[in-house]
């Protein structure tokens, strides 16, 4: 993904580009519902332009926290400030953000042009103006053709296409959307997450989006907040989540992750070992932590950094036999399930460059484990 856009600096550049930095601010919000903490002190800073993801399991809160940005619902405590004004005693008609909602919530009655209409209408805008706001709107969308059609005579993807249209046709500070992709099959939701991205980006609106779905929130934001339990694990671009999760909660949550148990052997400056009961010979890792001797950790290794061979690895560590146990095949690679001598399964993905690529291992074959110094990341909680 690009970085989000940011406001170009006048004069020095330092308060505009905070104010870009900081567009929207969420400090310290708690949403509780009859004693049961929904949203437990949460602290975010998204900048203008960009589209920042919320994403966890069900019941985590992020809904809860999108409904208050919304307006829907009132904070317990704390405040959200957008371009600089508080939003907690605005309600939600008066507010510059509109929202898309998950089952997109067209009115059945009216015609797609009625739908995108349907917000500068309300906002006392000239007939003129709404006119050329539904124009410039549906052709944004690629609906220009269906104006005239009723929401029930148009496929899932169409509808989307004019729910976004319908939510921007106001031009909001802050554009909201909910489980955006969650009414449409795999493949067109694949096709219609870089749709989307590219027409929020044109238009350069804020937008924060909620989902549970991991692929769709690394494919569409800039940035990612990993919530559980009405709280933010961590912030980061999604290759900063994926590469250098800061728990085993987030390593586990995102993508598919070995997790080995242990405690630190040798604590040098420029390497660490790590003595695991999974593993015949100690884990290496080449460069320090902030750790002691002896102290427990966890290493965590993705199934794409796992190299499996017949023929044992010439390396001294990170290396370990074991048996294949299952193979699950995807086409463009296969998922081997490896059992280790010490019990531990282990997940390696190998990659099919070419045809029948993966007849070279089969069930039950005994086969070596291995992985570069640099390719896991140790977590201490």
């Amino acid at each position: 993904m690009n970085q989000a856009t940011q406001t170009a600096p006048a004069g020095n550049g330092k308060p505009e580009k905070a104010k870009a930095d900081n567009y929207v601010r969420i400090e310290g919000i708690r949403k509780e519902f009859d004693g049961f903490v929904a949203v437990d002190d949460v602290s975010l800073s998204i900048r203008k332009g960009e589209i920042f993801a919320l994403l966890g399991a069900s019941g985590c809160g992020k809904s809860t926290l999108l409904r208050m940005l919304a307006g829907f619902e009132k904070p317990t405590a704390g405040e959200i400030i957008l371009d600089g004004q508080s939003m907690n005693n605005i309600p939600p008609y008066d507010q510059a953000v509109n929202m898309m909602f998950q089952s997109y919530a067209l009115f059945p009655h009216m015609t797609v042009e009625q739908n995108v209409a349907f917000g500068p209408t309300q906002k006392k805008m000239p007939k003129d103006e709404v006119a050329r706001r539904v124009e410039e709107m549906l052709a944004l969308v690629q609906m220009s053709k269906f104006a005239k059609r009723k929401p029930h005579q148009l496929s899932g993807g169409q509808q989307q296409r004019v729910a976004l249209a319908r939510a921007v046709a106001t031009s909001p500070k802050l554009l909201l959307l909910d489980e955006p992709m969650a009414a449409l099959d795999k493949k067109l939701r694949s096709q219609m997450q870089i749709e989307l991205v590219n027409i929020v980006e044109r238009l350069n609106v804020t937008c924060i989006m909620v989902t549970h779905d991991q692929e769709e929130a690394m494919t569409m934001a800039h940035r990612v907040a990993v919530m559980d339990a009405g709280r933010i694990r961590q912030v980061g671009t999604p290759d900063e989540i994926y590469e250098q999760p800061n728990s085993r909660f987030t390593a586990e949550f995102i993508g598919s992750v070995n997790l080995f148990e242990g405690r630190i052997g040798e604590d040098e400056t420029d390497h660490v070992t790590i003595l695991s009961p999974q593993m015949e010979t100690p884990i290496y890792v080449g460069h320090g932590i902030t750790g002691y001797d002896g102290m427990s950790v966890s290493f965590a290794i993705r199934p794409e950094k796992v190299h499996i061979d017949k023929d044992e690895p010439a390396q001294k560590y990170n290396k370990v036999r074991g048996v294949i146990e299952e193979i699950a095949y995807f086409g463009s690679h296969s998922v081997y399930h490896v059992r280790l001598q010490s019990g531990a399964k282990v997940l390696c993905n190998f990659v099919n460059m070419k045809r029948w690529a993966s007849e070279n291992f089969t069930w039950n074959d005994v086969v070596w484990l291995s992985w570069n110094d640099n390719s896991g990341v140790v977590l201490t909680s």
